[in-house]
């Protein structure tokens, strides 16, 4: 199916065969039906022919039936067009505009498809074949602690079954999926056969193109998760050989998950991308394939909701690695900072404080205060430097045509003084993992997902206090309250810190230039992360206001010390002089 599969070129033409015949559809408006026939409801017109599929032409099937099963977590619409779920409506998340997450709502057949190559060499898809519903009830509903099932069969007319049997339960997002082949199993080429989520998942957030950022398709295997994610329009195909852990495709806060009980033999990522700066559209499937046991059943746990890690782990405890916490070659530090100290912070503090904007103030004070041994020696190293300024402008001038003179002195003077040049940098570097990680990871938290904090409706997307009537490039066509002040609190930190900056022009154009970049990056990221840099910069101004005072202070106190020490000294030679003056006058007479 790989080496036969058609060239870029040739689905392209075929892309625009088909666009075009919908168009001639739209515009005549003969009736109801989609291009390959069938209604909103999958049934085929009367006068389309049945795509030929062998023994899998007929089944016993004679309409399409529409199931709810609804949860404490969610309400879903299961179909017998592919015997499986059509719709997933998430009851305990919202999208920007109020309305109900529903991940899955175009779409009329099962989002779970089973495809194979059959022995009179057809290929099938189960999410195009009629099953008969066999639980009984169009409407179950079940409750916190409960179970309950959904049951399809695929009957075909010698009387061969394949059977999907949903398992469900009112206490999370996870389902099981079992799959029966009686006597199906012959009919299937070399019994493989793939399984996965076909449809795309729909997006739930304001910004359509920062969602598109955060999608991707996911598959852990030998204890490593890789991915596929295109940030531009085109397609990709990877495929993974050997038994898999599991494959996923996700949106910024919500994934789907497949996670097969046996061995499996592979997996296939596909991703597709489409649209402009009128807005992109991706379309990520995940797929496994595997072979039919020998007992004729296969099983799956499934997972559709949340990239919440508390369901994430009661699924799967690498499955929370699909957030972002950080660059690829950060994970190292990223991953575990986050399972380790983040999460369990915002947990414990979320269950207490009653809003999560005091959480991330006190999340920036707990951050400041073990971080303050290396912010302090920064700021000391910064403020010592700036003290020697001015005899570093007397050694520029004096050894202006000799650099190699200046050099030396100018180490002489740092060695003399006990200040490292480096040890502004050095303390920032080394608390740079932090600061990265959280930067990361504020914009993909879905535990500040429309939590609101003063003005801010929504601490994961920005907060806009002022709409502008046109749109600049990168900054967009709005100001953020909390991204603008992070940025005056930039200013005023690297005035009071900065070191040089009086007696250098460059670096006091740096104190402004910096802070305008910084808020035009900012503007579009979550208000969450601004409030969190607001914070830590204002607790910032206040260490460096105090290290300043201290410094100011140690400074007067060494001018009060060498005035008593010289005038003890001009003392001390006073009474030498006399004693001195008296022994002489002794001697002569």
């Amino acid at each position: 199916m790989y080496f036969t599969a058609p060239s870029p070129e040739e689905l392209e033409r075929v892309q625009q065969q088909r666009a075009l015949q919908d168009s001639l559809n739209a515009i005549e408006q003969i009736d109801d039906f989609d291009a390959n026939g069938r209604d909103l409801n999958g049934i085929l017109r009367p006068d389309t022919p049945e795509p030929s599929r062998g023994a899998f032409a007929t089944s016993q099937a004679a309409d399409t039936t529409i199931t709810t099963v609804k949860t404490p977590y969610y309400r879903i619409l299961f179909t017998s067009l592919g015997g499986g779920p059509a719709q997933f409506e998430l009851l305990r998340h919202s999208k920007f505009d109020g309305d109900t997450v529903t991940l899955l709502a175009d779409t009329t057949r099962s989002a779970y498809n089973l495809g194979f190559l059959s022995t009179e060499n057809y290929n099938i898809d189960t999410n195009e074949l009629l099953f008969i519903p066999r639980h009984g009830s169009d409407n179950i509903t079940i409750g916190e602690g409960e179970t309950g099932s959904v049951v399809y069969d695929l009957v075909l007319e010698d009387g061969r079954t394949l059977t999907f049997e949903y398992l469900l339960n009112g206490d999370g997002y996870q389902m099981s999926l079992n799959i029966y082949f009686d006597g199906v199993r012959e009919l299937i080429s070399g019994s493989y056969y793939e399984l996965g989520w076909q449809p795309r998942m729909r997006t739930t957030e304001r910004s359509r193109d920062q969602e598109a950022q955060y999608s991707a398709a996911y598959v852990y295997a030998g204890g490593a998760m890789e991915s596929i994610s295109l940030t531009s329009s085109g397609s990709e195909r990877e495929t993974i050989t050997g038994n898999i852990g599991w494959v996923s495709t996700k949106t910024k806060f919500f994934t789907q998950i497949i996670k097969p009980e046996g061995d499996t033999d592979g997996a296939i990522l596909m991703a597709d991308v489409t649209g402009d700066n009128d807005g992109i559209r991706t379309h990520y499937r995940s797929i496994l394939r595997s072979v039919i046991p020998a007992d004729g059943s296969s099983s799956f746990n499934l997972f559709v909701g949340p990239l919440d890690h508390v369901y994430l782990n009661r699924f799967d405890e690498s499955a929370y690695d699909m957030v972002d916490t950080g660059f690829r070659f950060l994970r190292w530090f990223s991953d575990p900072f986050v399972k380790w100290v983040v999460l369990p912070f915002f947990v414990f503090f979320g269950g207490i404080l009653p809003n999560y904007g005091l959480v991330i103030i006190l999340f920036a004070l707990v951050v400041k205060i073990v971080l303050y041994p290396l912010t302090k020696k920064s700021f000391e190293s910064m403020a010592a430097m700036r003290e020697l300024q001015p005899e570093m402008k007397l050694l520029q001038e004096k050894y202006k045509d000799n650099p190699q003179a200046q050099q030396q002195a100018t180490m002489k003077l740092f060695k003399k003084a006990k200040v490292n040049p480096l040890g502004g940098c050095l303390p920032n570097l080394l608390q740079a993992p932090v600061l990265i990680t959280l930067w990361r990871y504020f914009q993909n938290s879905i535990e500040i997902r429309q939590e609101s904090f003063l003005w801010a409706q929504d601490l994961s997307a920005p907060d806009p206090i002022l709409q502008l009537p046109f749109t600049i490039p990168f900054l967009g066509d709005f100001i953020g309250g909390f991204v603008l002040l992070m940025s005056l609190t930039m200013v005023v930190q690297m005035k009071i810190s900065g070191s040089g900056a009086a007696s250098n022009p460059q670096m006091k154009v740096f104190q402004y230039v910096l802070p305008v970049v910084l808020f035009f990056f900012f503007n579009q990221f979550a208000s969450g992360l601004s409030l969190y840099y607001l914070i830590y910069n204002a607790l910032s101004i206040g260490q460096q206001m105090l290290i300043n005072k201290q410094i100011d202070h140690v400074k007067m106190m060494e001018t009060v010390d060498k005035k008593k020490a010289r005038q003890m000294a001009k003392e001390q030679k006073m009474e030498e002089r006399k004693k001195l003056k008296g022994e002489r006058n002794k001697t002569d007479k």
